[in-house]
């Protein structure tokens, strides 16, 4: 039973390497920037509303990388395989921490540079087509975050690393 469930397990991870090989860079990003906002959900602070809107920037980057996905392959991914890719990266990060601070924080804010710049170029209040076609054409920023941008996602990254480290820590409910 054993050998299944590390045969199954190493298929799985196969599975998942081969399909990180096939993404696009911008796919990849996005799938990353998910997790990275999911991974900022946890937050109350600079405002109560934040771990909320974090949590829906989670999910305006899974439907960029759900629709480019679907306009490479010309099948939509199932949600749960999303997820399922989604907290992987968030498991790796997670682990990584502290090495890969300096790398998650310029992350996140250039995660934040990129929503920024999606909204941006949408209307003001865009119909479904036109949202749709700002998802498939959406990219990641090329220019360099700002320091600020970066003192402030220091901030609330070491925060949001510190609350997720608490999360897991606790002692299961009965």
């Amino acid at each position: 039973m054993k050998i299944r469930a590390l045969i199954a397990s190493a298929l799985v991870a196969c599975s998942v390497q081969v399909a990180q090989a096939q993404e696009s860079a911008t796919e990849t990003a996005a799938l990353r920037c998910s997790a990275v906002s999911l991974l900022h959900s946890s937050l109350t602070v600079p405002s109560p509303q934040f771990g909320e809107l974090m949590t829906q920037i989670a999910g305006l980057f899974s439907e960029i990388y759900s629709t480019q996905v679907s306009q490479r392959t010309k099948a939509k991914p199932a949600v749960a395989d999303i997820k399922a890719r989604r907290d992987a990266v968030l498991s790796e990060l997670r682990k990584g921490w502290p090495g890969n601070k300096d790398k998650l924080i310029r992350d996140a804010a250039t995660c934040n540079a990129w929503r920024g710049e999606f909204f941006a170029k949408l209307p003001e209040k865009p119909n479904e087509k036109q949202f749709i076609a700002a998802l498939a054409q959406s990219a990641p920023p090329t220019a360099p975050v700002s320091k600020a941008d970066i003192e402030k996602w220091t901030k609330l990254t070491t925060e949001a690393m510190g609350a997720a480290a608490a999360m897991n820590l606790q002692p299961p409910k009965k």
